[in-house]
């Protein structure tokens, strides 16, 4: 019955622990899928993890239960052809030098690990460009009026903006933004994007003054998407000011090239 009970355990959060692992392999970075109010099936990243941690330390239980019921067999595989213990074993060295091998490539970065970590990124930054960066760390907790404090808009304007866009907002700008966006059903991001499409003529001019956090990871697409600049003439504005950066360049990489720091480059879009 007891090792009945354990398989079936073991199998069943196996089997969700290998979901909830690939879901949060692909899922946004973190400010990136608060900021975008980001779910999937009806759930967070947050809930996500949170099953991962609970049903990955059931699988953990089970597992060691599951070896505790069959120590016997498990000892069999480590002993030599005498039937005598020994770690010497094929099966025991080759299990050893795989599990060595997949822990030490990631640290140092070596194939197929390098890869799957890249391509789990380059997920990552997709969803970036598709729904966002946050103007600042956890922008979405803000209070209204903080956040315009933050992005230099006028109170009283935003309210009128937000009501004329079908936003419920209470008069002393006390919700946070991500309540906001909830109440209409929508993303913190595009809250961000309404304000902007009402309140800002020159949306380089409207950038904060402080870069977003993260700015040297991101691409320069990636920081246009953040305060919706068009990319052709941030790559043409940069170039009138002697920096040569792509649309694809990521800011760390470009100010190598340019012999500046990614605030640098930040503060030189922000210029009139």
């Amino acid at each position: 019955m007891l090792r009945k009970i354990t398989s079936l355990t073991g199998f069943l959060s196996f089997i969700i622990t290998l979901i909830t692992s690939v879901i949060l392999y692909i899922v946004p970075q973190g400010r990136v899928a608060y900021w975008a109010d980001w779910t999937f099936l009806g759930l967070s990243k947050e809930q996500w993890g949170d099953i991962h941690i609970t049903v990955g330390t059931l699988f953990v239980v089970a597992l060691l239960v599951h070896i505790w019921l069959n120590w016997r067999p498990l000892l069999v595989c480590m002993k030599n052809r005498a039937r005598e213990f020994s770690i010497k074993t094929a099966p025991v060295v080759i299990s050893l030098a795989i599990t060595l091998f997949v822990t030490a490539g990631t640290l140092l970065g070596l194939p197929p690990m390098q890869q799957i970590l890249e391509f789990s990124a380059s997920i990552k930054d997709s969803a970036m460009e598709t729904y966002g960066n946050p103007p600042y760390g956890h922008a979405e907790q803000s209070s209204l009026r903080k956040f315009c404090g933050y992005l230099g808009f006028e109170v009283e304007e935003a309210l009128v903006a937000l009501r004329k866009a079908g936003y419920s907002v209470d008069a002393e700008a006390k919700a946070e933004i991500r309540e906001i966006a909830r109440a209409k059903g929508v993303s913190p991001q595009q809250v961000y994007n309404d304000l902007r499409a009402a309140l800002v003529s020159d949306p380089f001019a409207a950038m904060p003054s402080s870069p977003p956090e993260g700015t040297g990871k991101l691409r320069l697409s990636e920081l246009c998407a953040t305060y919706g600049l068009p990319v052709d003439e941030a790559v043409a504005k940069l170039e009138r000011l002697g920096i040569h950066v792509g649309a694809d360049t990521i800011l760390k990489d470009a100010g190598k090239k340019n012999n500046m720091n990614p605030q640098e480059i930040y503060k030189a879009l922000r210029s009139e």
